[in-house]
């Protein structure tokens, strides 16, 4: 089950990264790497930030297990009033802190991009206020593929991400010319709002119009107790990226999108293969906790560490020897090449590493345990801002430093807190 549904998801994911390689392509060729593209790639910092607070509430880490829940008989319950209760809570909360951030962010705006000049500042508030609808839309659309990867529907689940990018290449393409960096934000929301329709599509033959608008404080409670660390995950991993964005600005023009376009390829690797095989194994290992067969649990996820560890490996050494053309071929001949090719090493290095834990913090989830990777995070977050810090006289190296360091802390801290945890 676990390899069939990860075929099915990789192959998704090979789509989505070819449309988001045409996606970068343009925005390096149509924007070009520099100031314009730094602003817009800022502009999601915030908007990831509240996403990544309301996360645990919408992603299939802490969803489908809270969904996973079996009557005294041993069969599995109804979960639509569950996903009724956590979908109007979402809204609701998601909305209110929008409309709070959009308020407020010309008094910290400059701490996000010290780096900035004024007039950038100026851009980077007005296009992320706008942005703030952003993750609103994504995440009614991850609580809506939960509920379908419980059921083992992925299908759906694979076709929606595209529609996300197509909104994007719609932007850059049509709207740029036309508005500006605003246009670029138009089109993202464009292709939210895209994928949002698709995703609705998997709810067909569910009947949730019956139980909506179902709502109980006991299932909000119930998923606090369960996400309550899985939530500060979320809020270490974006702080940590507001980090190195801000990190990065002070850097120089360009230093920002270079390193995300850096960024971008290794998570090709990962989009395509890692989150495929942990989607696809969420649903198994939280039945097999659940149904207490800790042995299976245990040599899946030992199996599949593996198996990422060594593709990986692979993967990194591929990359790093075709570097050069794979740069030209997804950016262009930018000014950018030989400063993306240098953030792409610490990617790499960290690459096989990143690969592991993914699969570590899964099984974590899975077994209902947030906390062990709120600690890994925790601890891998200070050492990467320790480290940047410590390291800043040297310039750009000082980020790749801190990748590199992240991901070895990351990944000796989880597999150790995975290795001792008692599952019985």
């Amino acid at each position: 089950m676990i390899f069939k549904n990860s075929v099915l998801l990789a192959t998704f994911s090979i789509f989505s990264v070819l449309l988001g390689v045409v996606r970068d392509r343009l925005l390096s060729t149509h924007v070009g790497v520099g100031p314009i593209l730094d602003i817009y790639n800022a502009s999601f910092r915030l908007p990831d930030f509240l996403y990544a607070m309301s996360l645990a509430f919408v992603t299939a880490g802490t969803v489908v297990p809270f969904l996973t829940i079996e009557n005294k008989s041993g069969n599995v319950i109804d979960s639509r009033h569950r996903l009724s209760s956590i979908s109007l809570f979402f809204a609701g909360v998601a909305s209110l802190f929008g409309i709070i951030i959009a308020v407020t962010i010309p008094f910290y705006a400059h701490f996000i991009v010290p780096g900035f000049t004024a007039e950038q500042t100026v851009i980077f508030i007005s296009v992320t206020r706008l942005l703030m609808v952003q993750p609103i839309l994504l995440g009614i659309t991850s609580l809506i593929s939960c509920f379908a990867q419980m059921r083992n529907h992925f299908i759906i689940y694979g076709i929606a991400p595209l529609g996300y990018s197509i909104g994007i290449i719609f932007g850059i393409i049509y709207l740029y010319p036309v508005y500006g960096v605003h246009g670029l934000i138009y089109g993202v929301i464009i292709g939210a709002f895209i994928s949002l329709c698709i995703q609705l599509w998997s709810l067909r033959g569910t009947k949730m119009l019956e139980v909506l608008p179902y709502f109980s404080i006991k299932h909000i409670k119930e998923l606090f107790k369960l996400s309550f660390p899985r939530t500060g995950v979320n809020i270490l991993s974006q702080l940590r990226t507001i980090f190195f964005t801000a990190f990065a600005t002070t850097l120089g023009p360009g230093a920002l999108s270079s390193y995300l376009f850096a960024q971008r390829i290794t998570e090709a690797v990962t989009q395509v293969i890692q989150q495929s095989i942990t989607t696809a194994s969420l649903p198994v290992l939280s039945k097999e906790f659940v149904e207490n067969r800790i042995h299976e649990y245990r040599r899946v996820v030992k199996q599949y560490i593996i198996i990422l560890g060594a593709i990986g490996f692979f993967a990194s050494v591929t990359i790093y020897s075709l570097q050069d053309l794979l740069i030209t071929v997804l950016y262009g001949n930018t000014p950018a090449h030989d400063l993306i090719a240098f953030f792409l090493i610490g990617f790499l290095i960290a690459l096989p590493l990143q690969m592991m834990i993914g699969y570590y913090t899964i099984s974590l989830y899975s077994a209902k345990d947030t906390k062990s990777v709120f600690y890994s995070n925790f601890i891998s977050t200070l050492i990467a801002v320790f480290v940047c810090y410590s390291t800043q006289q040297f310039g750009n190296v000082s980020l790749v430093y801190g990748v590199i360091a992240m991901s070895i802390a990351n990944f000796t801290v989880v597999s150790l807190l995975y290795t001792k945890k008692r599952l019985l």
